[in-house]
């Protein structure tokens, strides 16, 4: 009897260490595992008529441009390839083309910087979104987690508001830019003017 014991006693430790070996190699393989794709999202479109700034006292001061370097080239050229894609989908609906701004490409590229802080259309100070060059900024996309001009303009005409602001007939110049966080995370932003 006691030799049967001694032998249950060891299969039981058998059967715990067995569980223990496939507990810490499944936490092992969940630790090395691939992060979860981050999800790509949008936000609600924005846009503001030139008779809004009517009875208000606006200062007026253009974008300050970023630091050279925190937008590489390669994501200069990826936003600017933007502006072909919109003016095919302008064209197509009946609407004159848009030109680039660069003007409003520097709002558009501190706009694109600040949503790694604060992905909204309130920047991180609070203030509204047009704040960045009141003189010349009058609608705002945004876009997070798009990896090329493709992705980002189609998934903004799948949206209603963006799309709005695209084809905003009124418009008629655009600035876009993209950043990437340090931890990878891509930030758009579009902006609009008369």
């Amino acid at each position: 009897m006691k030799k049967q014991s001694f032998f249950n006693i060891v299969i039981l430790l058998e059967l715990v260490a067995l569980i223990a070996i496939s507990a810490a190699g499944a936490l092992r393989q969940a630790e090395t595992a691939a992060p979860a794709a981050t999800q790509a999202e949008l936000d609600t479109a924005v846009s503001r008529e030139k008779t809004e700034e009517e009875g208000m006292e606006l200062l007026i001061d253009p974008a300050v441009p970023l630091a050279p370097g925190i937008i590489s080239d390669a994501l200069k050229g990826e936003a600017m390839s933007t502006l072909g894609l919109v003016n095919i989908r302008r064209v197509s609906a009946g609407l004159g083309e848009l030109s680039w701004n660069e003007n409003l490409s520097q709002a558009a590229e501190v706009r694109a910087y600040e949503c790694e802080d604060r992905f909204s259309h309130t920047r991180p100070d609070g203030s509204e979104w047009w704040t960045v060059n009141a003189a010349i900024m009058y609608g705002e996309n945004l876009a997070k987690n798009y990896f090329d001009a493709d992705s980002v303009v189609e998934a903004w005409m799948q949206s209603p508001t963006h799309r709005d602001n695209i084809l905003k007939a009124d418009f008629t110049t655009m600035g876009v830019a993209a950043y990437e966080s340090e931890d990878g995370t891509m930030y758009w932003a579009q902006a609009f003017g008369y």
